[in-house]
């Protein structure tokens, strides 16, 4: 990797010293657009292999995986799915980070166990499965009896948003209510098991990223300062970049509330669940955890930085003619986001799930075409979306 850093040099050693900017096209340029390329493709590619080598280097590692009984192996899964229905007793929240229970809304009781369902669960407010009473500003939501019986002798499979329903219950703890029924079975109920830590999702996902990012904005470093150049010749002040860069924010908000609408339709009309990412969820839940801060460096500098350079640079860069760019750039943002709905098979989920990451490419895309595929002013619009959508999330959060 060093010496074809030191090849990249080499190979720009003239442009450093004149500082002149040079033709896009030049071939040089090309030649970093399919380094980013391959780096990129490197990063969808390593949490593979650096996964089995964390398994077998730090299985007994408690910082990294920690044994579980039943009731936390449940929590565990169920944090995870926003269709989940989680049935177990609530004192075993005091026994884990107080991160967990604050992903889970209680909508009744059984016996000694509590029912509860996901804090993002969309389907929450149907007044159809729930009895929703607002009291001094509290909402409290309860499951009601007639859905909970269908539940549980299995005429009732699916959310009313017509998710199919995801069941986590202890093995040795099943409550009063649900033994006997038709979920009362060893092949749905949770056992023991081990799980990753927090910490280790956390280190695992921004250590990935960095590993990925450090060697691209080093090979880039002549593309960024070629374009850097460039807003200078153009006499762009830092007021005239930080106010196309705030438009193009305008321009991501604007695409959002045309995409809500159209999955509104899309799911009323297809019957599709209209649910969180597993992608969003992943973040929410990084963004509530100890290591937030791991999160927000990615989501606001590590990331926007390596996803324009190759959405936007390399993607345009290689392919001539802008319109194909533009169409294939959006649509691989957009699946790229979505590996876990993609991996299911579930085509609606990545119908509904795709499309804000498809909208968002398209848009980061129309900025780099409208500001003369210079990628310091998406790159900052992308910055400055994601710290607004952060800090959007952390205030939600903390008003949860």
């Amino acid at each position: 990797m060093y010496d074809h850093l030191n090849e990249v040099e080499e190979d720009f050693k003239d442009f450093h010293k004149s500082n002149e900017p040079l033709d896009k096209e030049n071939p040089l340029f090309i030649k970093v657009y399919k380094n980013n390329m391959f780096l990129y493709l490197g990063y969808m590619i390593l949490p593979i292999l650096l996964s089995i080598f964390v398994i077998i280097a730090f299985a007994d590692n408690e910082f990294f995986f920690r044994d579980v009984n039943p009731s936390e192996h449940a929590i565990e899964n169920a944090i995870s799915d926003v269709n989940s229905l989680l049935i177990v007793n609530p004192n075993t929240f005091d026994q884990m980070d107080d991160m967990y229970e604050s992903f889970f809304i209680p909508i009744g009781s059984d016996g000694l166990s509590t029912i509860y369902v996901h804090t993002a669960a969309t389907f929450i407010t149907s007044t159809n499965f729930f009895i929703i009473e607002t009291l001094d500003e509290v909402t409290t939501y309860t499951l009601r009896p007639e859905i909970f019986d269908g539940i549980l002798d299995g005429s009732i499979t699916n959310w009313p948003n017509n998710a199919k329903i995801s069941f986590y219950i202890p093995i040795n703890d099943v409550s009063p209510g649900v033994a006997g029924s038709v979920i009362d079975d060893s092949e749905i109920l949770t056992g023991v098991g081990t799980v990753p830590t927090i910490a280790l999702n956390a280190l695992f996902a921004f250590g990935i990223m960095l590993i990925v990012a450090i060697p691209m904005v080093i090979l880039s470093k002549p593309v960024i300062i070629n374009d850097l150049n460039l807003l200078k010749k153009d006499n762009e002040s830092v007021g005239t970049i930080l106010s196309k860069s705030g438009i193009g924010i305008l321009y991501m908000f604007a695409g959002n509330i045309v995409v809500g609408v159209l999955i509104s339709i899309l799911t009323s009309v297809l019957s599709i669940p209209d649910q969180l990412s597993a992608n969003q969820l992943s973040i929410n839940m990084m963004l509530k955890s100890p290591y937030s801060i791991l999160i927000i460096i990615t989501a606001v500098v590590i990331g926007p930085i390596v996803e324009e350079l190759v959405f936007r640079k390399s993607f345009f860069g290689l392919i001539k003619n802008e319109r194909y760019a533009l169409i294939i750039s959006s649509l691989v943002f957009g699946l790229i986001h979505i590996t876990t709905e993609i991996i299911s098979g579930d085509f609606g989920l990545v119908l509904i799930n795709s499309l804000p990451y498809i909208a968002g490419g398209f848009v980061f895309g129309y900025i780099y075409i409208i500001n003369k595929k210079n990628i310091v002013i998406p790159i900052i619009a992308h910055m400055g979306y994601n710290l607004i959508s952060v800090l959007i999330s952390l205030f939600v959060f903390m008003n949860l």
